[in-house]
């Protein structure tokens, strides 16, 4: 009786070992800003437009990182500057009566970061989405097409804070 419960440990210690050692091998990690907080405690984040939703977005992150951001710069505190977000679509494909099916929405933002002591970054994230177009849907066709850009504003702002993570400053 003992030597079967003795077994299922075994069989289960190498079960989880097993998995330790899968997810370690296929650069599985958990996502957080552990470190991000030690790098910059304070920021300077200056936007072309402070009201836009990018930039909530993005102070949302810096304030859920515990980063303090400041409204003034400071000679000993990072700054990150959001310059203007382009939107811009194309046609990707057409049906057979020469209207719209396909198009991709692309998505671009400059960004840079300087750190007191440190040279100048400059940074861009560029995202794509292809959507459906169906012209009978034309109030749906702009929800959706805000909707799409609403997504990829987070997802630039994760971007952004992902690069202020990973950066190694250079002198």
């Amino acid at each position: 009786m003992q030597s079967r419960s003795v077994k299922a440990f075994y069989i289960q210690i190498t079960l989880v070992l097993f998995s330790v050692v899968a997810l370690s091998g296929c650069g599985f990690h958990l996502k957080d800003t552990n470190g991000l907080i030690e790098k910059y405690p304070k920021i300077y984040l200056q936007s072309s437009n402070s009201n836009s939703e990018l930039t909530r977005f993005i102070k949302l992150r810096l304030r859920g990182a515990g980063i303090e951001i400041i409204n003034q710069p400071e000679a000993d505190v990072a700054t990150l500057k959001v310059d203007k977000e382009r939107r811009s679509s194309r046609i990707i494909s057409l049906y057979v009566n020469a209207q719209n099916a396909e198009k991709e929405m692309s998505y671009n933002v400059d960004y840079s970061l300087s750190s007191p002591g440190y040279k100048t970054q400059n940074f861009s994230v560029n995202l794509y989405r292809d959507f459906i177009e169906n012209a009978s849907q034309a109030l749906a066709k702009s929800r959706e097409e805000e909707i799409l850009t609403k997504e990829l504003r987070s997802i630039a702002a994760d971007q952004i804070i992902s690069t202020m993570l990973s950066i190694e400053n250079k002198l």
